[in-house]
Protein backbone atom coordinates (compact mmCIF):
# COMPACT_ATOMS: atom_id res chain seq x y z
CA UNK A 1 0.00 0.00 0.00
CA UNK A 2 2.65 2.06 0.43
CA UNK A 3 4.40 1.91 -3.06
CA UNK A 4 1.02 2.83 -4.53
CA UNK A 5 0.89 5.75 -2.26
CA UNK A 6 4.36 6.63 -3.39
CA UNK A 7 3.61 6.05 -6.67
CA UNK A 8 0.52 7.84 -6.97
CA UNK A 9 2.04 11.48 -5.20
CA UNK A 10 4.69 10.92 -7.64
CA UNK A 11 3.21 10.67 -10.69
CA UNK A 12 0.70 13.68 -9.45
CA UNK A 13 3.65 15.69 -9.22
CA UNK A 14 5.09 14.78 -12.36
CA UNK A 15 2.20 16.04 -13.93
CA UNK A 16 1.75 19.09 -12.33
CA UNK A 17 5.49 19.94 -13.29
CA UNK A 18 4.26 18.57 -16.76
CA UNK A 19 1.09 21.20 -17.03
CA UNK A 20 3.63 23.84 -18.34
CA UNK A 21 5.12 21.80 -20.70
CA UNK A 22 1.62 20.95 -22.47
CA UNK A 23 0.66 24.55 -23.22
CA UNK A 24 3.07 24.66 -25.58
CA UNK A 25 1.94 21.93 -27.47
CA UNK A 26 -0.49 22.59 -30.05
CA UNK A 27 -2.14 21.71 -33.27
CA UNK A 28 -2.69 24.01 -35.72
CA UNK A 29 -4.81 24.71 -39.02
CA UNK A 30 -4.67 27.34 -41.83
CA UNK A 31 -4.56 28.40 -45.23
CA UNK A 32 -2.41 31.06 -47.25
CA UNK A 33 -2.03 32.95 -50.62
CA UNK A 34 0.71 34.68 -52.18
CA UNK A 35 3.28 34.46 -55.22
CA UNK A 36 4.82 31.80 -56.92
CA UNK A 37 7.66 32.20 -59.44
CA UNK A 38 9.21 28.61 -60.99
CA UNK A 39 12.08 28.72 -63.02
CA UNK A 40 12.21 25.54 -65.20
CA UNK A 41 15.45 23.99 -67.09
CA UNK A 42 16.27 21.29 -69.32
CA UNK A 43 19.26 20.13 -71.65
CA UNK A 44 19.26 22.23 -74.63
CA UNK A 45 16.07 24.45 -74.13
CA UNK A 46 15.95 27.75 -72.77
CA UNK A 47 12.74 28.88 -70.62
CA UNK A 48 11.85 32.06 -69.19
CA UNK A 49 10.71 32.50 -65.64
CA UNK A 50 6.86 32.72 -64.69
CA UNK A 51 5.27 34.06 -61.67
CA UNK A 52 1.85 33.20 -60.89
CA UNK A 53 -0.50 33.38 -57.74
CA UNK A 54 -0.50 30.29 -54.88
CA UNK A 55 -2.81 28.87 -52.95
CA UNK A 56 -2.78 26.24 -49.79
CA UNK A 57 -3.53 24.77 -47.07
CA UNK A 58 -1.38 23.24 -43.76
CA UNK A 59 -2.20 21.12 -40.93
CA UNK A 60 0.00 21.07 -38.06
CA UNK A 61 1.42 19.74 -34.72
CA UNK A 62 4.02 22.08 -32.27
CA UNK A 63 5.50 20.59 -29.45
CA UNK A 64 7.99 23.52 -27.69
CA UNK A 65 9.81 25.02 -30.45
CA UNK A 66 9.27 22.27 -33.08
CA UNK A 67 6.46 21.79 -35.52
CA UNK A 68 5.76 18.95 -38.24
CA UNK A 69 3.62 20.63 -40.49
CA UNK A 70 1.51 18.56 -43.31
CA UNK A 71 0.90 21.32 -46.65
CA UNK A 72 -0.28 21.20 -50.06
CA UNK A 73 -0.36 24.17 -52.61
CA UNK A 74 -1.37 24.64 -56.08
CA UNK A 75 -0.16 27.33 -58.49
CA UNK A 76 -1.24 27.21 -62.31
CA UNK A 77 2.08 28.24 -64.17
CA UNK A 78 2.25 29.15 -68.47
CA UNK A 79 5.41 27.30 -69.79
CA UNK A 80 7.39 30.32 -71.61
CA UNK A 81 9.89 28.70 -73.87
CA UNK A 82 12.35 30.78 -74.49
CA UNK A 83 14.84 29.14 -77.03
CA UNK A 84 16.56 25.58 -77.89
CA UNK A 85 14.84 22.28 -78.59
CA UNK A 86 11.48 22.24 -80.43
CA UNK A 87 9.19 21.98 -78.35
CA UNK A 88 5.37 22.47 -78.32
CA UNK A 89 4.83 23.65 -74.31
CA UNK A 90 5.23 27.38 -75.46
CA UNK A 91 2.31 29.20 -73.55
CA UNK A 92 1.07 25.77 -72.36
CA UNK A 93 -0.21 25.73 -68.51
CA UNK A 94 1.52 24.02 -66.11
CA UNK A 95 -0.64 23.16 -63.30
CA UNK A 96 2.23 22.54 -60.38
CA UNK A 97 0.81 21.18 -56.68
CA UNK A 98 2.56 19.77 -54.01
CA UNK A 99 1.67 17.56 -51.04
CA UNK A 100 4.03 16.92 -48.09
CA UNK A 101 5.64 17.07 -44.94
CA UNK A 102 7.81 20.22 -43.42
CA UNK A 103 9.48 20.22 -40.34
CA UNK A 104 10.07 23.73 -38.71
CA UNK A 105 11.98 25.05 -35.48
CA UNK A 106 10.91 28.34 -34.17
CA UNK A 107 12.70 31.18 -32.58
CA UNK A 108 10.52 32.70 -29.92
CA UNK A 109 11.22 35.94 -28.96
CA UNK A 110 7.80 37.71 -27.51
CA UNK A 111 4.67 37.18 -29.80
CA UNK A 112 6.99 37.45 -32.78
CA UNK A 113 8.12 33.76 -33.37
CA UNK A 114 10.63 33.08 -35.94
CA UNK A 115 11.44 29.74 -37.86
CA UNK A 116 13.43 28.15 -40.56
CA UNK A 117 11.78 25.10 -42.15
CA UNK A 118 12.51 22.00 -44.48
CA UNK A 119 10.68 19.50 -45.90
CA UNK A 120 9.70 16.51 -48.83
CA UNK A 121 6.74 15.67 -50.54
CA UNK A 122 5.19 15.05 -53.93
CA UNK A 123 5.39 17.66 -56.61
CA UNK A 124 2.72 16.97 -59.75
CA UNK A 125 3.32 19.15 -63.02
CA UNK A 126 0.45 18.43 -65.30
CA UNK A 127 1.38 20.56 -68.56
CA UNK A 128 -2.02 20.93 -70.63
CA UNK A 129 -2.22 18.48 -73.42
CA UNK A 130 1.31 17.05 -72.81
CA UNK A 131 1.58 15.18 -70.03
CA UNK A 132 1.57 14.60 -65.76
CA UNK A 133 4.61 13.65 -64.06
CA UNK A 134 4.82 12.69 -59.92
CA UNK A 135 8.09 13.33 -58.25
CA UNK A 136 9.52 13.74 -55.19
CA UNK A 137 11.28 16.90 -54.19
CA UNK A 138 13.06 19.20 -51.64
CA UNK A 139 12.04 22.71 -49.77
CA UNK A 140 13.89 24.86 -47.63
CA UNK A 141 12.42 28.22 -46.42
CA UNK A 142 12.41 30.69 -43.54
CA UNK A 143 9.17 32.57 -42.08
CA UNK A 144 7.54 34.74 -39.36
CA UNK A 145 4.71 33.65 -37.11
CA UNK A 146 2.99 36.58 -35.10
CA UNK A 147 0.26 35.64 -32.08
CA UNK A 148 -2.55 37.23 -32.25
CA UNK A 149 -4.30 36.36 -29.02
CA UNK A 150 -4.27 32.53 -28.31
CA UNK A 151 -6.23 31.08 -31.03
CA UNK A 152 -5.19 32.99 -34.54
CA UNK A 153 -1.48 33.87 -35.76
CA UNK A 154 -0.98 35.47 -39.07
CA UNK A 155 2.16 33.76 -41.07
CA UNK A 156 4.95 35.08 -43.61
CA UNK A 157 6.55 32.33 -44.63
CA UNK A 158 9.26 32.13 -48.24
CA UNK A 159 10.34 28.73 -49.67
CA UNK A 160 12.59 27.09 -52.16
CA UNK A 161 11.73 24.08 -53.75
CA UNK A 162 13.80 21.98 -55.83
CA UNK A 163 12.22 18.55 -58.34
CA UNK A 164 13.21 16.90 -61.57
CA UNK A 165 10.68 14.92 -64.00
CA UNK A 166 10.83 13.53 -66.83
CA UNK A 167 7.72 14.58 -69.37
CA UNK A 168 7.54 13.78 -73.04
CA UNK A 169 11.23 12.04 -72.21
CA UNK A 170 12.77 15.45 -71.53
CA UNK A 171 14.04 15.67 -68.08
CA UNK A 172 12.82 18.65 -66.66
CA UNK A 173 13.82 20.67 -63.62
CA UNK A 174 10.83 22.78 -61.66
CA UNK A 175 12.76 25.15 -59.39
CA UNK A 176 10.42 27.44 -57.79
CA UNK A 177 10.16 30.65 -54.92
CA UNK A 178 7.27 30.66 -53.50
CA UNK A 179 6.02 34.18 -51.29
CA UNK A 180 3.50 33.40 -49.02
CA UNK A 181 0.85 34.57 -46.11
CA UNK A 182 -1.94 33.64 -44.42
CA UNK A 183 -3.83 32.72 -41.30
CA UNK A 184 -3.47 30.09 -38.60
CA UNK A 185 -5.90 28.58 -36.25
CA UNK A 186 -4.77 26.84 -33.20
CA UNK A 187 -6.31 24.24 -31.18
Amino acid sequence: MRHAKTFLVAAGLLAALALPGFSQVGIYVGAFGGTSTQYPSAENVEFNADTTFVYGLRAGLKVLMVAVELNYFQAAHNILVGGGALLDWDQRVNNYSYIGLNGKIYFTIFMLKPFITAGYGYYTADIHNIETEKDGGINVGAGLDVKLGHRFSLTAEGRWQKVAMSIQNIQLSLGDFTLWAGLQFHF
